[in-house]
């Protein structure tokens, strides 16, 4: 049974009714085929990520919450997008938390960052950084950094903030500019509640600063200002799941823990999927991981996470 606590009624019917119909699509290519399931929107982050981006997305039926564990035990390769209630009836593949988030301890040194991630600082620390409470340098950030980092990162899935909710975030806490010779190239919008210091959003004036270290430069600049205001923890935010994810890899190499969201009110079911990925088992975050990707082990070594390894061709 769902129980859901303090909840306006009408709300709550809503969810259920909306939680226990699941729409069936079938995601393929020229190598293989997936039955995707959810009660929610076709995640594009995952099609692409298990798939490929040249795919057929096929919907063939919907179903209801009484028929779904019969039909999914059915299918060879399955992906259930659920209200995650819902999994406790799941255990014959992998809950997969859609977000993770990755924090830093901060008492780690200035010397120790550039030791763990010598690759990148390289070329990050030749910018300097100015902190800006100044709505016009937020406005700057929003129009000609994020919005048009975003869009070029994600296309068509970016999701983007409103204007309105960025200055949310940069009313309880400030801005980072990264410069390089007088120039404000990338930035930083941090947020501060108590002891914690929050990496928000960032973004680049031009594709070119990337190459450069640019973008590595607002998570460098955001540790060392956590650090200068006393902060005990730096939040990376949230990243997706799946080892090879470009977010989880980069945040990663600062030497952050990986942790659970425990927000996510949603799980991801994986069967006879093989892709690197983290999942939730004994209330404990580990990661699979199959013999063509083992140098991730590697790469996630300070990441608290538990390894299982598949030798599965």
């Amino acid at each position: 049974m769902i129980r859901c606590h303090k909840e306006n009624p009408i709300k709550l019917l809503r969810t259920l009714l909306r939680e226990i119909v699941f729409d069936v699509y079938m995601i393929s290519d020229k190598t293989k085929k997936i039955t995707y399931i959810t009660s929610s929107d076709i995640d594009s982050y995952f099609v692409e990520k298990i798939c490929g981006k040249d795919v057929t997305i096929t919907k063939l039926k919907r179903i209801y919450l009484w028929e779904l564990k019969k039909f999914a035990d059915q299918q060879d390769a399955v992906l259930i997008d659920m209200y995650r209630p819902l999994s406790r009836f799941f255990n014959n593949g992998f809950l997969v938390p859609p977000l993770v988030r990755q924090v830093l301890d901060i008492d780690v040194s200035e010397d120790k960052l550039i030791r763990i991630n010598t690759k990148n600082l390289k070329k990050a620390l030749k910018y300097d950084c100015d902190v800006s409470n100044d709505i016009d340098d937020l406005k700057f950030f929003y129009e000609n950094m994020y919005v048009p980092y975003i869009k070029r990162v994600y296309g068509d899935s970016a999701q983007i903030e409103d204007f309105g909710d960025i200055e949310k975030i940069f009313n309880r806490g400030e801005l980072l500019l990264i410069k390089l010779n007088d120039k404000y190239i990338s930035a930083q919008l941090s947020e501060i509640d108590g002891d914690n210091y929050f990496l928000r959003k960032n973004g680049v004036l031009d594709e070119s600063f990337v190459k450069e270290g640019a973008l590595v430069a607002t998570y460098y600049f955001g540790i060392l200002r956590a650090k200068e205001i006393n902060a005990k923890i730096v939040d990376f935010g949230q990243s997706r799941s799946f080892l090879s994810d470009g977010s989880l890899r980069h945040k990663s190499l600062w030497g952050t823990r990986i942790c659970e969201d425990k927000n996510i009110k949603r799980i991801v079911y994986l069967r006879n999927i093989f892709e690197p990925f983290i999942y939730i088992e004994d209330k404990k975050l580990k990661a699979i991981v199959f013999f063509f990707f083992f140098k991730l082990i590697n790469e996630y070594s300070r990441s608290g996470l538990e390894f299982n390894i598949i030798n599965k061709k």
